[in-house]
């Protein structure tokens, strides 16, 4: 996450949803993409409910990155494609 905004337009475009890791590994052999970060959909979930819960609200502010880091390893996230101990 730390480039994500190197090419945002790339870093969008490869969020995808898969079945099963298989699918996974189906579609890089197929693209010659390489396997970034994988999360189940329980973790994306919850990633997603408290990340995206107060954006619309008036006085919304981003969160700092200590902040971000603290929500990412909360809802479970980890290793370095987030800033995070594996």
């Amino acid at each position: 996450m730390s480039r994500a905004w190197d090419d945002v337009v790339r870093t969008c475009g490869n969020r995808r949803l898969f079945c099963s890791t298989d699918c996974v590994d189906t579609w890089l052999r197929k693209t010659g993409q390489e396997r970034g970060y994988v999360m189940d959909p329980a973790t994306l979930w919850r990633f997603a409910a408290d990340w995206y819960t107060v954006r619309l609200d008036p006085g919304y502010a981003r969160r700092d990155p200590a902040a971000a880091s603290a929500c990412f390893a909360e809802v479970g996230l980890h290793g370095s494609f987030w800033g995070l101990p594996d």
